[in-house]
């Protein structure tokens, strides 16, 4: 499984190991701007052990057999719906900052996601571990051109993903520096190009903590059991809608010291929030669906706003 700029590439089926890596499906979900922000856009942005009988039956000694039973782990609809980390609260800011670095080649894209993955870190950190989970920091790493080769599969891939084969984020770099480039000495829209990467690299890390959670894994056994298309399209909004939403949360707890104001705010709600598929993909929610969780949870800061699998079909539409 892989999960793409918002997507996922593979999908972790139940299986023998419950966890398996088929191949990259890549997904259209994060698009290069090709217009400036000014206009209004359409919908892209983007064992159990036994004792042996007794052989010495003539014992005076009663025999004690111990049994145990490895505790019955929660069902898949339980993990996602009902999972602790939505009980955990509100997410307190780090006093993250908005990286100093402006991505007008590669370098200074590495450098902008370089700094604020640290504050993911922090962020995240302390809210697994409350809902019980161990917190292992994802690792990430930066990459350009048409093509990667991952644990999770291999395939032509257009956007930033996360890997959990290897806990990977995988950050393509070319594509952040033609978002911000392509806007010579235009503030709103290198403005959209900083604010639609920040919450790239959350949406990434938010599905890092859906595999930490195992959301993630039993929401992927949930699509591969859907009987039909719809429903295994419906089962991935959920997931992705979830990511974005996780996103929201951390630019919430960091926006006052970010700081997301002027243009960066004006970006935000008008162009990063609205953002909702193209008809003919529908794996990542409508402009409707997008605003109702990833605008709530930047106004909430709580993971509470992220329960896209309690949500009726009509909110994940």
């Amino acid at each position: 499984m892989a999960v793409v700029g918002g997507a996922i590439i593979g999908l972790v089926r139940k299986a023998a190991t419950d966890v398996t890596t088929p191949p990259v499906t890549p997904s259209r979900y994060t698009p290069e701007p090709t217009s400036s922000p000014t206009e209004e856009p359409t919908e892209e942005p983007t064992e159990e052990p036994s004792e042996s009988p007794s052989e010495e039956p003539t014992t005076t000694e009663p025999t004690t057999t111990e049994t145990s039973s490895t505790p019955n782990k929660p069902a898949d609809t339980t993990v996602v719906a009902k999972n602790a980390l939505y009980k955990v609260g509100q997410m307190a800011t780090v006093n993250c900052k908005e990286p100093k670095a402006r991505p007008t080649n590669a370098r200074g894209a590495a450098e902008y996601w370089a700094a604020i993955k640290p504050c993911l870190d922090k962020s995240w950190a302390p809210l697994v571990a409350k809902a019980g989970y161990k917190f292992t920091a994802p690792r990430m790493t930066y990459w350009s051109g048409t093509s990667m080769s991952t644990p999770c599969g291999d395939g032509p891939v257009a956007v930033p993903f996360y890997c959990p084969g290897n806990h990977m984020m995988y950050m393509k770099v070319d594509v952040f520096v033609k978002a911000y480039t392509q806007y010579p000495g235009d503030p709103i829209g290198q403005a959209y190009a900083r604010m639609w990467y920040s919450r790239s690299i959350a949406h990434e890390y938010g599905h890092s903590v859906q595999f930490m959670t195992g959301i993630l894994q039993s929401a992927s056994n949930l699509r591969y059991e859907q009987a039909d298309y719809e429903g295994r399209t419906r089962m991935t909004r959920r997931m992705e809608l979830q990511a974005n939403c996780f996103a929201g949360v951390f630019l919430a707890a960091n926006k006052r010291s970010y700081p997301i104001n002027g243009n960066l705010l004006y970006v935000w709600k008008k162009y990063v929030v609205t953002a909702g598929d193209k008809p003919e993909e529908g794996d990542h929610g409508s402009v409707a669906s997008q605003g109702r969780f990833m605008g709530k949870s930047f106004n909430t800061a709580n993971p509470a706003s992220c329960n896209t699998f309690a949500a009726s079909p009509a909110n994940v539409s």
